[in-house]
């Protein structure tokens, strides 16, 4: 958005809209050691450090294109998930050239992530096998503690008598082949806290099961009641944070989002409060959900159901008549939502479903509108230049006994985009009044993408022959641009890729805009069931809306922490939700052992090429399966063998061949 001199808005409210190259982050801000600068200081590198068991290791530093070798005598006791400094000690000869080698000098942060492994019996000795192999392949166990062969465990990685890593059993999570052992697994590996301390749940059970009175008619909130309100949202949700409603102006539009009022009930430091912030985020799962809030709350008092009055945090936008917003009302008020929709059934009645149709007679002039506003909305955000890399969601099925019945990819429904539209306008309003009222806040940052990223990024987009190039310092739209131009069968790979070059979305209690939607501002306002950061922006506007700018300098600090720690919970969770995924995807294969399938490669490396179905499995071709004189060629990103050649976005027959934990191996067919 730009006003009429050129100047972003960004810049007119007094914010960089791109953090300046080299800024510090993370470690500063909690009082630790501040990375980028000392680590300039000393010439080190500062970084995760990800290991190959107790072998060697890797430290991706920042502002740099090339990983930092560690040979095993230079790990200095590291240990992999690390945050490490290390010092560069020279070079070492590598595939196609140089790595730069460096030796730790300083543990900056242990990983606390747990390490879960399978306790064997190898060779008269008890061993633990990790999930995640960065950690080795075998570990002699040097305390069992209750635990035997089969089990799965919680384990501390230790030096054992030979100066080695060895483990030591800390909890015996069951049988290694237990039904759902797998997410169970993964929840113990990330420390996810699935059960509510007794004082959070006593605070939940106490709030009564409608709202009061007192609430419902306080003076400064305002009744939409009479409004045409409804929630959209998927078959399988049982809570509901946003329902919207749709009217024409003579002007335009007047868009309704209307939010859970999650802080009515959630006040600052209580024990439902510490909770909250200590998970960050609800953890979506395949077959579980964690909740941040406690279900009487998520899916009760706080969920916006449908025939039940119901707090709710309240934007009102008005927008012309081509989708452009042009005002923006805040305030607390009371709904009743009059139906719960889900996205499959209002993608039946935009396609013309008579029985749907009739049977919310009422609703269809309201939902044929935001379908008129929502392709408007998503017009304006293409031509603004914003970067859509659609990537793929599979939807992963169970049969009554908890196992994997079926996978496919999630279709992408209109009426999803059309709910997207209207919660990222709301996001966008939100977060531009804030910044111009200068006021402590949580912002939702995308910043524009590193430049050794993006010439990463041309180099293999020359090496699949592509065609195309992205300028080194690129604007959203060029992004857009090159996305749009790829050939369509590579066009997943590259959009993979393309997202990996991209600067990773974090919450910062400043505004730094967001590359990838093409925003000068973006807050992430409208799921304060299931975010944290929503929740603390719920606690500023209801302070700034009580009582001025005044009223919220005090929670600066808040904010700060707030972005913080929301920001490593959200990692967390995606890490979570990824490993489940790919551990289901791979038991659904697992009884499809021998079965042949058509499918795309979609990327290549030196020990082999991945194979996507259509069902979106994905799994590995081996080199080691294919004929001796098979060599892989970095130059064009493709496997060479013979006359035969696979490369990126190439069918190919593939038969499943085995199945390890979350890994597939495919053979050709």
């Amino acid at each position: 958005m730009k006003n009429q001199k050129g100047k972003s808005n960004a810049a007119r409210c007094g914010k960089t809209p791109s953090r300046p190259r080299g800024d510090a982050r993370g470690a500063k801000r909690s009082g630790d050691f501040d990375g980028r600068k000392n680590a300039k200081a000393v010439g080190a590198v500062v970084g995760r450090l990800d290991c190959k068991g107790d072998r060697f290791g890797f430290v991706t530093g920042e502002g740099k294109s090339d990983d930092l070798f560690v040979s095993h005598e230079n790990l200095g006791g590291a240990r992999h998930g690390d945050t490490v400094r290390a010092i560069v000690i020279g070079n070492r000869p590598s595939r196609g050239g140089s790595r730069r080698e460096g030796r730790v000098i300083e543990v900056v942060e242990r990983n606390p992530l747990s390490v879960v492994a399978t306790v064997v019996f190898r060779d008269n000795i008890f061993c633990a096998v990790p999930d995640d192999r960065h950690y080795g392949e075998l570990l002699e166990i040097t305390e069992l503690n209750g635990a035997s062969e089969h089990d799965k465990v919680i384990i501390d990685v230790v030096a054992n008598e030979y100066g080695g890593d060895g483990a030591r059993v800390l909890a015996v999570l069951g049988r290694f082949d237990e039904i759902g052992m797998d997410v169970k697994s993964v929840i113990a590996s990330h420390n996810l806290r699935t059960e509510f301390p007794r004082d959070v749940a006593e605070q939940a059970a106490a709030f009564p099961e409608t709202v009061s009175p007192a609430d419902i008619n306080a003076p400064y909130r305002t009744d939409f009641r009479g409004e045409t309100v409804f929630t959209i949202d998927g078959s399988d949700s049982k809570d509901f944070d946003d329902a919207v409603s749709l009217v024409r102006t003579d002007g335009g539009y007047r868009l309704g989002v209307y939010i859970a009022d999650v802080a009515q009930y959630v006040t600052d430091g209580s024990p439902l409060d510490r909770e909250a912030l200590a998970r960050g985020t609800s953890v979506y799962l395949a077959d579980r959900v964690i909740p941040m809030l406690p279900e009487v709350l998520s899916n009760g008092l706080c969920s916006l159901n449908e025939g039940v009055d119901r707090l709710a945090l309240c934007a009102v936008i008005d927008l012309d008549g081509d989708g452009r917003r042009t005002g923006l009302k805040l305030c607390e008020g009371v709904i009743r939502s009059a139906a719960r929709l889900t996205y499959t059934g209002v993608q039946a009645i935009l396609d013309g479903n008579g029985f749907l149709r009739k049977k919310y007679a009422a609703l269809v002039p309201t939902l044929e509108l935001m379908k008129e506003l929502a392709l408007k909305r998503a017009a304006l955000r293409r031509k603004n230049g914003a970067v859509e890399f659609d990537l793929t969601e599979t939807e992963i099925k169970f049969d009554a006994n908890g196992h994997v019945a079926d996978i496919a990819k999630k279709p992408r429904l209109l009426s999803m985009s059309m709910i997207e539209e209207f919660m990222i306008l709301a996001n966008c309003a939100v977060a531009e009044k804030f910044c111009r009222a200068k006021t402590p806040f949580v912002y939702r940052a995308h910043e524009r993408p590193a430049p050794e990223k993006i010439s990463a990024l041309n180099e293999y987009l020359e090496a699949v022959g592509a065609g195309l190039t992205c300028p080194v310092d690129p604007m959203p739209k060029q992004v857009a641009g090159l996305l749009s131009k790829v050939r369509p069968e590579i066009s997943s790979a590259v959009a993979r890729v393309a997202l990996r070059s991209m600067a990773k979305a974090t919450y910062e209690p400043k505004n730094y805009g967001h590359f990838g939607l093409a925003e000068d501002f973006y807050c992430h306002f409208t799921s304060p069931i299931r975010r944290y950061p929503d929740l603390a922006i719920h606690r500023i506007i209801k302070a700034y809306l009580h009582g001025g700018a005044d009223a919220v300098k005090r929670f600066r600090g808040f904010a700060e922490t707030a972005a913080e720690k929301s920001s490593k919970a959200e990692r967390v969770a995606q890490d979570c939700e990824r490993k489940v995924d790919d551990f289901k995807k791979a038991e659904y294969m697992s009884h499809h052992i021998g079965e042949r399938y058509a499918g795309t490669v979609s990327s290549v490396t030196d020990f082999g090429f991945f194979v996507e179905l259509e069902n979106s499995a994905e799994g590995l071709v081996r080199m080691a399966t294919l004929p001796p004189a098979a060599r892989f060629d970095g130059r064009s990103m493709s496997i060479v063998c013979g006359r035969a050649r696979f490369g990126l976005g190439d069918k190919v027959n593939i038969k499943v061949d085995k199945v390890e934990g979350d890994r597939v191996d495919f053979v050709l067919s």
